[in-house]
């Protein structure tokens, strides 16, 4: 045993336990990162759930004013053709009109629920892909820690092995 062998094999026992729990400490950090991003979706996610209602309700009252035009519009050109706008024919063609603007009112704000419980869903698998992330960086900074250990008991395994008995 040369008197230079045993401080080499302490130093590389050290660096490499050394680099282990760095290694896991980085990989923690970047899944901690993905995690942190996954986080973020997740509340673009709902937000993006909560703007889709208010737009579609917007988008209703649009729909509304402009049915009401439609409405006034084809109540006087029957009046301007000499019909009474409330009675028979006229009276059912606005009947039916109401009808199919409440039918599509109904369509636009179903829509909006589908595609507020889409993004919903989409924040909570980005809320499940962060955890999941996480425990991977738990994980890595474990696996570092055992490397490490594994490190130092080879170490001192060799140095036990190039003691003379």
């Amino acid at each position: 045993m040369t008197t230079m062998a045993v401080p080499l094999l302490i130093a590389s026992t050290a660096v490499a336990a050394i680099g282990a729990i760095q290694a896991g400490k980085d990989q923690k950090k970047a899944h901690d990162y993905n995690a942190s991003i996954n986080d973020r979706n997740a509340k673009a996610s709902d937000q993006a759930a909560e703007q889709l209602i208010l737009q579609n309700e917007v988008d209703v009252k649009k729909f509304r004013n402009d049915f009401d035009d439609v409405q006034d519009a084809t109540s006087q050109a029957f009046r301007y053709n000499g019909w009474m706008a409330d009675t028979g024919t006229p009276l059912k063609v606005a009947l039916a009109n109401a009808t199919e603007a409440d039918d599509q009112v109904n369509v636009m704000r179903y829509n909006a629920k589908v595609g507020k419980q889409e993004l919903n869903e989409q924040g909570v698998q980005q809320r499940m892909q962060g955890e999941l992330n996480r425990m991977y960086g738990r994980n890595a900074a474990r696996a570092g820690k055992f490397k490490a250990l594994g490190s130092l008991l080879s170490g001192a395994s060799s140095y036990a092995a190039m003691k003379p008995v």
